[in-house]
């Protein structure tokens, strides 16, 4: 694919994620798509691959509207389905492995899938089995694997589908809307139960080819995704921006540093994109960091801001490097540094907004506070979920009168125009009178050379209201204590803000989308 496609592409108003692929394959079928282990598809077979599974969710009498649901580790099925249940007008739900029962009933039970499509076994646990009790009477199980009772094999499915005409499905996806929902990704659940965000073709696509655009198709030649495909991280930052620069996806199911390193090492991804979490867990094994540097032309980081001691780090590789910014109601990335710009700026800004999006730094009615004073960021784009899934009342609350979308994230716009994280909303706490926002406290902790990790949560105090409790993950063979890290916070952050406990251990505890599970520490510091 070349800048010219991606030009054209970007020209129409509005695509399918079917139209784009279609685009693509009709470009460069014979590129290379994707990579699961000795498996290896070009544009063309993977088009033949998706047109079957589709013709199979048919033969189960899937349609426009109707929720395939589907548990996966990141693999070439997952890609293969995704496509197939999108390009039909069903809406495609990830369930994470690493679920519980609660989780399951909780996602099922919301989204009331027509089908499930479950890889099982997968790890020591039988999916089918499991999620079987959540599902409505007589809902299809289509098992990639070892089919329980009663449940029908890929093969099967496969098999089913031939009976399907090219007329029929070509009919299914003349009805595709690009405004139908395609996906619905509940959130992580931080701050209560998930709620599903229904990211239409629209927003899907149009992101995807605004990311391809900054972020060059040599950037997004090859990248590897080994991260949650249940998340906009795996589906729209790794999996549809390389897509939509006709690049190829390297699926491996898990997060293994030394497997990844050796990916790596044979692949030769371009395009690197993790979380300070992700970063700390590849620095923790520098071999293995140094084989997945090797070959990248483009690192992109976010989440939550990564320490310049970090960026110090990496910048040797070469790679051009974007601090970037997103939700999973903005489809991924909506903001991103410039790889021109300095260390500096990547370590304390997310950048600026990228082509068709809007940011504002804004009060709680709306009104756009001055630069340097601390708002919440508001999006506008037409990259923004069309609203909570059988949510209206939270759908409504999702937005101002003027359409731009509360992110329930605190920032501040610099003069030169990029914008500064400053933490989540419901995170802030006061001590003593002042504001404190967690995630400066944690980017100050996170400079000390033995430190990979840390968390801030708020405990009450009887005199100062609240004040900070801090959680550390030490760097593998490194140690440090309370006292220590509360000297060195001394000339780096206010005394207000300096957490009056500490926490050191190994390792934090994560939520399944890896982010640390604040909630988790909020209970351990409550005691």
């Amino acid at each position: 694919m070349n800048d010219r496609l991606i030009t054209r592409i970007a020209a129409v108003e509005k695509l399918t994620i079917d139209s784009l692929l279609h685009s693509i394959e009709q470009k460069t079928p014979d590129a290379l798509a994707a990579v699961d282990g000795v498996q290896r598809l070009s544009y063309s077979q993977l088009r033949k691959h998706v047109d079957d599974y589709a013709k199979g969710l048919i033969s189960l009498g899937v349609q426009r509207g109707d929720r395939v649901a589907m548990l996966t580790p990141p693999c070439l099925d997952f890609w293969i389905a995704i496509h197939a249940a999108t390009s039909i007008g069903a809406i495609w739900v990830g369930i994470n492995p690493r679920y519980q029962s609660r989780d399951f009933e909780h996602l099922i039970s919301d989204s009331e899938p027509r089908v499930l499509i479950a890889v099982s076994p997968f790890e020591d646990r039988d999916y089918c089995e499991e999620l079987a009790p959540f599902l409505s009477p007589g809902t299809p199980i289509v098992c990639h694997g070892d089919p329980t009772a009663g449940a029908t094999s890929k093969d099967g499915l496969l098999e089913r589908g031939k009976a399907v005409s090219d007329e029929s499905l070509a009919n299914a996806r003349h009805l595709v809307d690009p405004e139908d929902a395609a996906v619905i990704v509940y959130t992580s659940g931080t701050t209560g139960r998930p709620k599903g965000a229904m990211l239409s073709h629209r927003a899907i696509t149009s992101s995807a080819i605004s990311n391809a655009l900054w972020m060059g198709e040599d950037g997004l030649a090859r990248s590897i995704c080994a991260a949650p495909v249940n998340h906009v991280g795996a589906i729209n930052n790794i999996c549809m921006n390389v897509m939509a620069a006709g690049g190829a996806i390297i699926f491996y199911p898990r997060v293994d540093l030394a497997a990844l390193a050796a990916i790596s090492q044979q692949e030769r991804p371009s395009y690197l994109v993790s979380s300070p979490t992700g970063f700390a867990m590849m620095m923790s094994n520098p071999d293995g960091m140094g084989d997945r540097l090797l070959s990248a032309k483009l690192i992109v980081f976010g989440g939550a801001m990564t320490a310049l001691s970090v960026l110090e780090k990496i910048e040797p590789s070469g790679a051009r490097l974007s601090s970037v910014y997103g939700q999973t109601e903005t489809c991924g990335i909506i903001t991103r540094t410039l790889p021109e710009d300095n260390l500096i700026v990547h370590a304390e800004t997310i950048g600026k907004p990228i082509d068709g999006a809007e940011a504002r730094i804004a009060d709680a009615a709306g009104i756009p506070v001055p630069d340097g004073e601390t708002g919440e960021i508001q999006i506008r784009a037409p990259y923004v979920m069309s609203g909570y899934f059988r949510n209206p009342k939270a759908s409504a609350e999702a937005f101002t009168a003027d359409g731009f979308l509360r992110t329930g994230d605190l920032g501040v716009r610099r003069p030169d125009g990029n914008l500064v994280f400053v933490g989540r909303l419901k995170e802030m706490f006061k001590s003593g009178g002042y504001n404190v926002y967690p995630v400066e406290i944690e980017q100050a902790i996170s400079e000390h050379p033995a430190v990979a990790l840390a968390a801030v949560v708020p405990v009450d105090h009887p005199k100062f209201q609240e004040v900070g409790f801090a959680f550390v993950e030490t760097r593998p063979g490194m140690s440090v204590t309370g006292d220590e890290l509360r000297e060195y916070l001394k000339g780096r952050i206010a005394n207000y803000k300096v957490p009056k406990s500490f926490v050191v251990q190994e390792t934090l505890p994560k939520l399944p989308n890896s982010k640390i599970d604040k909630m988790s520490l909020r209970a351990i510091a409550a005691g």
